[in-house]
C-alpha cells in the first residue's frame, strides 16, 4: 500500500485541522457565553466527536479515493426513477439496489487508500464518542431496510480479505523503515563518491594511477544513464498481494529517492 498516512495539506489532513479548527471557535464562544450549562458539556463532546472523525479522515487518502469507485457500475445501484419516493418515504429501498455493490468497489484501490488497522481503532473511538451524545440505542439503529442489509452482507464478504490487507500493510510499514536506511545510506555514498571525484587524482570516471592493474580493480563508480539503468523486467508487484508493492529503485532512480528521504518522496514512482 502506499502510505495512507502521508498526506498533503490539501488532503486528509488539511480537511481534518480545518474541521477541528472550526469546531475549537464554536466551542470557545459557547464557554464564553456560558461555561457551566447543559449547551457548553454538549458542545465539548461534540469537540470530541469532530476530533475522532478528524483522526479518521487521516486514516483515508481522500486523493485516491475516486479510484475505489467503478463509476461505470454506479448506474446499475441506483434507480433515478424510484428517489421521489424514496424522499418522500423515507425509504432508501425504494432507489437503491445495492445487490451488485461488489461489483462497483475495487478492492485493491480501497485497501491502497486507507490505513486499515488505524481506521478500524479510530472508527471505534469515534463511535464511543458518538454514543456519548445520542446513546448506545441509537447507535445501533433498526438496520430494518434492505439496502442496510445489503451493505453488512458486503461487509462480512470482505473482512477476511481486509483482514490479510491489514496484515500486509503493517508488514509492508516494517519494510518501509529498513528501505530509509538504505537509502540514506545509498545517498551517504553517493555524496562520498562525488566527493571524492572532485578532488585531484581523477580524469573523468576512473582515478589516475600508473598502475593498470590497480585501476582496473577500482570500481569506476555509479553505472552511466542507459536504458539498462531505467527499466527492469522485475514486475512492480507482487504475485496474490491485496495491497501494491513499495516501487522498485534502481539504476537512477537512487538519486530521487535518496534527495526525497524523510518527505515520502522514496516511495513515489
Amino acid at each position: 500500500m502506499s502510505d495512507a498516512t502521508t498526506r498533503s495539506e490539501t488532503g486528509s489532513n488539511g480537511t481534518a485541522e480545518r474541521i477541528e479548527t472550526a469546531a475549537d471557535r464554536l466551542l470557545g464562544v459557547i464557554e464564553r457565553d456560558d461555561p457551566d450549562s447543559d449547551r457548553s458539556r454538549t458542545a465539548s463532546e461534540l469537540r470530541d466527536v469532530v476530533e475522532e472523525a478528524g483522526n479518521l479522515l487521516e486514516t483515508v487518502d481522500l486523493k485516491s479515493l475516486p479510484d475505489v469507485v467503478d463509476l461505470e457500475e454506479l448506474p446499475e445501484l441506483i434507480d433515478v426513477e424510484g428517489l421521489p419516493t424514496a424522499i418522500r418515504d423515507r425509504d432508501p429501498d425504494a432507489a437503491l439496489d445495492l445487490h451488485t455493490i461488489r461489483h462497483a468497489i475495487r478492492l485493491r484501490e480501497l485497501w491502497n487508500s486507507v490505513d486499515l488497522v488505524e481506521f478500524a481503532g479510530t472508527k471505534e473511538r469515534l463511535e464511543d464518542e458518538l454514543a456519548d451524545i445520542v446513546g448506545e440505542d441509537a447507535m445501533r439503529g433498526s438496520g430494518d431496510s434492505e439496502a442496510a442489509s445489503e451493505i453488512r452482507r458486503f461487509a462480512a464478504e470482505i473482512r477476511p480479505k481486509a483482514k490479510n490487507a491489514a496484515i500486509q500493510q503493517q508488514a509492508q510499514k516494517g519494510v518501509e523503515r529498513g528501505r530509509e536506511g538504505v537509502i540514506a545510506a545509498h545517498a551517504a555514498f553517493e555524496e562520498l563518491y562525488e566527493a571524492n571525484r572532485s578532488q585531484s587524482g581523477y580524469a573523468g570516471r576512473r582515478p589516475v594511477s600508473r598502475n593498470a592493474t590497480a585501476v582496473s580493480l577500482v570500481p569506476a563508480g555509479p553505472v552511466p544513464d542507459s536504458a539498462s539503468t531505467r527499466f527492469s523486467s522485475v514486475p512492480s508487484n507482487v504475485r496474490r498481494a491485496t495491497i501494491d508493492a513499495l516501487p522498485r529503485i534502481y539504476g537512477r532512480r537512487w538519486r530521487p529517492a535518496g534527495r526525497g528521504r524523510g518527505r515520502g518522496s522514496a516511495n513515489s514512482r
